[in-house]
């Protein structure tokens, strides 16, 4: 059994669009090596940077996956578009004859599935004819998302899709002057990146958005909205979508994986903002009804996409408002933030044995002044990974060679523990040199 696992998580629809920055580029291939946890012995990775062998063989030496066996091809992987036909090769080279049975990207555009053609793995990517017509589109989009989800019944904040700069202007209007507050949302982009409030509210805080926008009435709604669309459009490629946005409501998920015979909870968590994601504790802490409700939404949203012929994992986003209502936000048909604490280091490093539920905890990140330090100082202090109590801090992400931190993950029996081990982290008195 071979695998090709492909890091591609700067795909256009994901990013906001095909460009971005050196400093953005470099962080996205060093989140791309998180596939190793997904890794098993003989897969080929294609990714745009090698991991360090440090991280490598902390992934490695956790899950048990004979890092030897794994093959590692590095090219630059386009946002959009075919993959050059010397990646290709290279990818060919490394299977060395062998055939593949499962292709993973973290993003199945038209771009992984005809590279899955090229190798006759079409079998091996499932849904493969809806990703090669651009589909992961239509279950990524925020505006084809409100769509599905009227259609079939699930709840949302009251909102439209705008195609023009008028459209959309009109309606923040209108809810500023009903004195509510409006979050526009950029059709592609992910973790709150592409989303903006307007407010006339000075002392709203932009939770699930970068920014908030203090306007001092209706008309300056539909003035911004026509200075910026531009931007907010995509160079008038797609349309805005425009909600009600909720002050201090909680953003949870619930995430399946989506199949020919079923749909699978993976599982659910709560994402939290400072002010767009930072990070995820799982799973969520919900009252039983709310969710029910969430994951009752989840599995609808999923049936509607499973009958448009997605496959692969598909994450049901929503929030829980003040008022105890919850609305769903946005799907998202790829690998997610969280997917690797559910598929990854929940199944293979916690298992699902009898007294095995724990909690994990990932936020923000750890300066450090290499990643063996990070981890000699976890062993020191006896916060690292205890397979024996399946307790403990594990370094899910390498981003040493861009900003000098990590990214730990705790894993711990319950939110108070694991809060209190991330705060408990070694401080080092110089991160980088």
């Amino acid at each position: 059994m071979t695998a090709l696992l492909i890091g591609d998580n700067r795909a256009a629809e994901m990013a906001g669009g095909p460009d971005g920055t050196p400093d953005g580029r470099r962080r996205a291939a060093r989140g791309a090596q998180r596939l190793l946890w997904w890794a098993r012995d003989g897969d080929v990775l294609l990714l745009p940077e090698a991991p360090d062998d440090a991280y490598a063989d902390h992934v490695t030496g956790l899950t048990g996956t004979r890092r030897a066996t794994l093959t590692v091809v590095t090219a630059d992987l386009p946002p959009t578009g075919t993959l050059p036909d010397a990646t290709v090769a290279a990818v060919r080279t490394a299977l060395a004859g062998r055939t593949v049975d499962r292709v993973l990207p973290v993003y199945a555009d038209a771009g992984v599935a005809d590279l899955a053609r090229r190798l006759g793995a079409e079998r091996a990517l499932p849904g493969w004819a809806f990703h090669a017509q651009g589909g992961s589109a239509l279950v990524n989009g925020k505006a084809a998302f409100r769509a599905v989800a009227a259609g079939t019944g699930t709840p949302v904040a009251a909102g439209t899709v705008a195609g023009t700069a008028d459209a959309a202007g009109d309606y923040a209007a209108g809810l500023l002057a009903a004195g509510h507050c409006a979050v526009l949302k950029q059709a592609f982009h992910s973790g709150g990146l592409g989303n903006e409030i307007l407010t006339a509210d000075p002392a709203v805080r932009p939770l699930g958005a970068p920014r908030a926008v203090v306007l001092p009435g209706p008309e300056a709604a539909r003035k911004h909205v026509a200075g910026h669309w531009d931007r907010l459009s995509s160079g008038g490629r797609h349309p805005l979508v425009v909600e009600r946005y909720h002050p201090e409501s909680t953003p949870v998920y619930a995430e399946f994986e989506v199949g020919d015979d079923a749909i699978v909870l993976s599982g659910h968590g709560e994402m939290l903002m400072d002010p767009v994601v930072v990070g995820e504790t799982v799973p969520a802490a919900l009252p039983r009804a709310v969710l029910d409700r969430l994951l009752a939404g989840g599995r609808r949203l999923c049936a509607a996409y499973r009958a448009l012929g997605y496959r692969g994992t598909l994450s049901a986003d929503a929030i829980l408002t003040p008022a105890g209502e919850l609305l769903f936000t946005e799907a998202n048909g790829r690998l997610t933030g969280s997917s690797h604490l559910h598929t990854a280091l929940g199944r293979r490093l916690v298992g699902e044995r009898p007294g095995s539920r724990r909690v994990f905890l990932e936020t923000g990140t750890w300066p450090v002044p290499s990643f063996g330090a990070a981890l000699d100082a976890l062993e020191r202090s006896g916060l690292a990974f205890d397979p024996a109590t399946r307790t403990g801090v594990v370094l899910v992400g390498d981003l040493v060679p861009v900003d000098g931190t990590v990214i730990p993950c705790v894993i711990a029996r319950d939110r108070d523990a694991a809060h209190a081990v991330r705060r408990s982290l070694p401080a080092f008195a110089a991160a980088r040199a």
